[in-house]
């Protein structure tokens, strides 16, 4: 059990959002946007009784900081800080409110920690329990609350201002909100380490889990629920005209009426497509402390073939989103932080075989699971789909290199296409995308390579129109497609040394 408490200051910010489908746009082209969030971070981690991780400059009762955490103000950006926590810590958030610079608003302010079971004194619903007052100045301590959660399930939640929730929600007060299984939940649920580093399930060996996994690869207290990396979809949507009413509300005294809402701009983790395939500005770097590095919001899927991934979907924008996956079918594991329960069925059969064939047989049964290619989320909900990204090749490589049923290869055939027009064939840029040194690939390249890999799947929001940006600038009546809600799965080729690659 560890106590890990953040420290999260409310302010505003601008972002900005593309209205062009170009992979790097000009300056000129991008939409500035008006928002509210919140900023701050990881302030202290002990575990037992050592300090394991601090960051002293938010220790906001120490006046030496009072400067610094003022300067903050005006910096917030979509989303806020992902908070995460082992099943059975002690998770504490501390609120200052620095109030909003920008558009000169004084609105008070909560942290509600969405789907968490807590005191009604603790759950940041203002009407019945309390929000946090402005900061008036630093030479004075700021005011604060600071906020409790044990969380008793693992799971994705996600976390929201519920001051004025139809605006604050709307103008980006919320983030991601992670619960691990902790090693002692594991343990109760018989899947255990052993002292050479082997994951058991009832003492029997998993060769499916690598040596180098760890407790925070499970979504639950399941065996059937490890995953060789994980990424947040926080999905939301934003409506120009109320961005800007509530920027100039305290000038022109116009207050935008919630009924009127017609969003302009979708998002996946603050950002619309093809800024979602560039690294995300708030991930730390790779030699940070780990505290910092266990989960971020880069929203480019980017595995190898054969390894499992879990996709954390969040909802928190106001319509609901048919979220749409190329390539595989999904397994949906859990559902706003609790495991499917078909989960439990599957694991009872494959126990039940185990025992009779006296062997390791924990692998999902398709039939039994709650599977799909589109899952319907709902505002506030949040949906957990683990992959397997199985390898194509034996099936299609043969038909796409050499041709097969008297029909020529489509390496041939998108030779053909190239050589009428050049530009219907894709160039699709790999990762790490940079704009100042993007790799960029084309089947028909890798056909005179005779390289399968990589493949690449979109997933995107299946309502199309919101996989578009909105040309803002100049011609409001036109979109640019493709954009909004869209991102891609790049899947490269199988590992030769499985073990080599840690999450």
């Amino acid at each position: 059990m560890a106590i890990r408490h953040y420290v999260l200051l409310a302010t505003d910010g601008f972002i900005q959002l593309p209205t062009t489908k170009e992979l790097c746009p000009s300056p000129d082209t991008l939409q500035k946007l008006y928002v509210f969030g919140f900023v701050g971070g990881l302030y202290q981690v002990i575990e037992g009784d050592k300090i394991t991780y601090e960051n002293p400059s938010l220790n906001w009762k120490d006046p030496a900081n009072w400067s610094g955490l003022w300067a903050m103000q005006s910096t917030a950006a979509i989303p806020s800080p992902i908070l995460w926590a082992d099943q059975g810590d002690r998770l504490y958030i501390t609120l200052i409110n620095l109030g909003m610079p920008v558009s000169h608003l004084s609105d008070p302010h909560t942290i509600h920690l969405h789907g968490a079971h807590v005191a009604t004194q603790l759950d940041g619903f203002p009407e019945s329990s309390f929000s946090v007052p402005m900061w008036m100045a630093p030479t004075e301590i700021p005011p604060t609350a600071t906020y409790y959660f044990l969380p008793e399930h693992p799971g994705t939640y996600m976390y929201h201002c519920h001051v004025e929730a139809s605006e604050h929600v709307q103008m980006g007060m919320y983030g991601a909100l992670v619960i691990y299984p902790s090693v002692e939940s594991l343990e109760a649920a018989s899947i255990k380490k052993d002292s050479c580093g082997y994951w058991r399930y009832k003492g029997e060996i998993q060769e499916q889990i690598p040596r180098y996994a760890s407790h925070r690869q499970f979504a639950y207290n399941n065996i059937q629920t490890y995953y060789d990396k994980e990424y947040v979809m926080l999905l939301s949507d934003i409506d120009l005209k109320w961005h800007q009413t509530v920027e100039t509300a305290f000038e022109t005294g116009k207050i935008f009426n919630a009924s009127d809402f017609k969003p302009d701009f979708w998002l996946i983790n603050g950002r619309a497509f093809p800024d979602t395939l560039q690294p995300h500005p708030q991930t730390p770097p790779k030699d940070s402390d780990p505290n910092l590095t266990q989960i971020n919001y880069e929203s480019y899927v980017h595995v190898y073939t054969d390894q499992k991934f879990l996709l954390r979907m969040i909802n928190m924008g106001y319509a609901v989103v048919p979220w749409h996956i190329h390539g595989w079918h999904f397994t949906v594991i859990g559902k706003d932080a609790h495991p499917s329960p078909f989960l439990s069925i599957s694991q009872k059969l494959d126990d039940i075989s185990m025992h009779l064939c006296n062997k390791n047989s924990m692998n999902m049964n398709d039939d039994m699971m709650d599977m799909g290619f589109t899952e319907t989320i709902g505002s506030g909900e949040t949906h957990d789909l683990l992959l397997t990204a199985e390898n194509k090749e034996p099936i299609y490589g043969r038909y796409i290199f050499e041709g097969q049923d008297s029909i020529p290869s489509l390496c041939e055939q998108m030779s053909e296409i190239k050589n009428i027009d050049p530009a219907l064939i894709a160039e699709i840029p790999t990762q790490p995308v940079s704009c100042n040194n993007t790799n960029i690939v084309t089947y028909v390249d890798l056909c005179a390579q005779f390289e399968f890999f990589p493949q690449f799947y979109p997933m995107h929001n299946h309502d199309d129109y919101k996989v578009t940006n909105t040309n803002t600038l100049e011609n409001p009546a036109f979109s640019n497609y493709p954009g909004g809600q869209l991102t891609m799965i790049q899947t490269d080729a199988p590992l030769s040394n499985p073990k080599s690659e840690s999450k």
